[in-house]
């Protein structure tokens, strides 16, 4: 009893998992652009029908962008944008079908679409006005066209227009336009146009560049090399203090020398109390030079290797002074 309760819940389940992936996998095997576009189209006719063109042209263009294939849209669309007054837009939708046309497979019910579309193009071309727009940018290294390397911006009543129309016939209804130039490195430029049906002015705008100033040069300075002067300093003030030291117990010598030899300043002449007597005071003139020379390099040099910092960025020098028998212990970290 147990075993066949097991059984009979394992398939309820499986049957539910089953129509659970049928019912979730009906949406996506049903949807598919052709269908959508049909939709759409089905929807714009039915406006149309009602002598709604407003609503029904956003969705003749929808129904075209969704499924390019369906060239009734695109015609729908054409004649709606014509009912509605806007011609230039009527005529690109006509010359889009019969540019669409030529690649399209061969269809009864597209017979004489592309002399209808012929028709309408030149029917409408009077109702069109257009403008061409020149832009010429002025830099350091003089004048010249924009291109689409140029990295100007243009734009239409705040519509962008690509860069490779730039210099080209742009159709619009008649009404009025601002045309608008724009360069990260200079100031935009714009001009308002009136556009009555048939005109075709032509609109220059000139962009002056001025190329961003240089970025300030930081010179950084050499820490590794101000700690090596620092060192050198220090150690050549190490080593007159050593001389110093030298001198000074050679200088100490000498006086003894002559003290123990002589007698109310009276020497006898031998060897070493003449060496002592012509070599005394020279030691102690290099005695007194070497000393403060030696204290004044030993402090300057600390100094530089102290204050040098670290260019990678590591902790800051420290001293420490240490307790040791007889006195301090000197240390840190440079």
């Amino acid at each position: 009893m147990y075993d066949r309760t097991v059984t009979f819940s394992f398939k309820r389940l499986l049957s539910s998992a089953v129509g659970l992936v049928f019912v979730l996998a009906a949406p996506v095997a049903y949807a598919d652009p052709q269908s959508d576009a049909k939709d759409l189209f089905q929807k714009g006719r039915e406006h149309r029908e009602n002598n709604d063109c407003g609503s029904a042209a956003p969705l003749f263009r929808k129904a075209w962008t969704v499924y390019p294939a369906g060239l009734g849209s695109l015609r729908n669309l054409a004649e709606c944008e014509e009912t509605l007054g806007h011609f230039a837009s009527a005529r690109r939708a006509w010359l889009d079908l019969k540019r669409a046309l030529i690649t399209a497979p061969p269809d009864q019910k597209y017979e004489g679409w592309d002399k209808d579309a012929d028709d309408a193009a030149a029917r409408l071309k009077p109702k069109v006005a257009s403008f061409v727009v020149d832009v010429i940018v002025s830099s350091p290294e003089g004048e010249a066209p924009a291109t689409e390397k140029s990295g100007v911006e243009l734009s239409v009543n705040g519509e962008p227009v690509a860069g490779t129309l730039v210099g080209t016939p742009l159709e619009r209804d008649p009404g009025n336009y601002v045309i608008r130039a724009a360069h990260k490195d200079a100031q935009p430029v714009e001009q308002t146009v009136a556009l009555s049906a048939g005109d075709n002015p032509r609109v220059t705008l000139r962009l002056t560049i001025v190329p961003p100033p240089p970025p300030p040069v930081v010179v950084e300075e050499d820490h590794s090399t101000r700690r090596t002067v620092g060192w050198v300093v220090a150690g050549v003030g190490a080593a007159s203090l050593v001389a110093s030291g030298v001198t000074f117990l050679l200088y100490q010598s000498d006086k003894s020398t002559i003290a123990d030899n002589c007698e109310n300043n009276v020497c006898p002449r031998t060897p070493d109390n003449e060496s002592a007597a012509d070599r005394g005071p020279t030691m102690g003139v290099l005695t007194s030079i070497l000393f403060p020379v030696g204290l004044v390099g030993v402090g300057a040099g600390l100094a530089l290797v102290l204050t040098s910092g670290s260019s990678n960025k590591t902790a800051a020098p420290t001293i420490r002074f240490t307790p040791s028998l007889g006195g301090f212990r000197l240390g840190g970290t440079f």
